[in-house]
């Protein structure tokens, strides 16, 4: 466990989106906006994580944490909080 949290670290919990850089005046905006805060222009779309394997609970992920890298220390898979399952899509 950390002393301090770090959103785009991952290890405990799915790691926030990195800010996006402006094509146009190449400042730094949060992917929730579509377009840039300083000077208008539409910003890329973020890439989407693939989804993988996650060992920790047996199941697919679709925006993993860092626990899905390895098993659960007494074998038995168990629950994640932090779960995001496929889209049935």
């Amino acid at each position: 466990m950390c002393w301090s949290c770090n959103p785009y670290c991952g290890g405990c919990k799915p790691p926030k989106p990195k800010p996006v850089k402006c094509p146009s005046c190449k400042t730094f905006t949060f992917p929730e906006f579509t377009h840039c805060k300083k000077c208008g222009a539409k910003l890329p779309e973020p890439p989407k994580p693939e989804p993988v394997l996650c060992l920790y609970i047996g199941e697919i992920c679709t925006v993993p944490c860092n626990k899905h890298k390895r098993t659960p220390d007494d074998g038995v898979t168990g629950t994640c909080s932090c779960h995001t399952p496929a889209d049935s899509n």
